[in-house]
C-alpha cells in the first residue's frame, strides 16, 4: 500500500528562527512596558486588562509556533494555524509551486509553497516536509501532476 494513500497525513510547519524572533521580540518589548507600568501601582482594571492582553498575545504566539500544520486527508489539504482553519478541497486545486513571499498566512517559513485552488484564490505554506506534503497531495488528485517542486492540474 502507498503511503500517501492513508488518509489524514499531518505535516507541520518548517519554522523559521527569524520568524519566530520577530515575533517574541515585540512581545518582549511589550512585557517590559508592562512591566515598567506595574511598577507604578496602576488600578487594578488596568493590571487586569496589561496582563490579560499579554497573556493573550503570548497565548497566540505559542500557539501559532505549536499548532501550525497541514493535513492531507482523501479529499482536503486542511490547514490549521491557532485560531484559524482552512480546507481546501484537492480537486479544487489548480496548481502548487515553490515560493518565497512574506505575504501573511499560515506559514512559519520562508521556504513555502503557494497552493492555488478554486478559481484563483491562494494559500502558502511551508511543510517541514515538502517532498511528503507534495506526493501526498497528488497522490490524492485525479488531474494533479507533479513535475519537481511544480504542481499543476492536467
Amino acid at each position: 500500500m502507498d503511503p500517501y494513500s492513508s488518509p489524514g497525513l499531518v505535516f507541520p510547519s518548517k519554522i523559521d528562527r527569524w520568524i519566530v524572533a520577530l515575533m517574541i521580540v515585540p512581545f518582549a518589548i511589550s512585557a517590559g512596558v508592562v512591566g515598567s507600568a506595574l511598577r507604578e501601582n496602576p488600578p487594578v482594571a488596568a493590571v487586569l486588562l496589561m496582563v490579560g492582553i499579554e497573556v493573550l498575545v503570548l497565548v497566540l504566539i505559542v500557539g501559532m509556533l505549536r499548532s501550525t500544520r497541514y493535513e492531507v486527508t482523501s479529499h482536503d489539504v486542511i490547514v490549521r494555524s491557532t485560531p484559524f482553519r482552512w480546507r481546501i478541497e484537492i480537486e479544487s486545486i489548480e496548481s502548487i509551486r515553490p515560493s518565497r513571499s512574506p505575504a501573511s498566512s499560515p506559514a512559519m517559513s520562508l521556504d513555502r509553497l503557494e497552493i492555488r485552488y478554486g478559481g484563483g484564490r491562494t494559500l502558502l505554506v511551508s511543510p517541514e516536509d515538502r517532498e511528503g506534503f507534495l506526493s501526498a497531495v497528488v497522490a490524492r488528485s485525479r488531474h494533479l501532476q507533479r513535475a519537481g517542486e511544480h504542481v499543476r492540474r492536467v
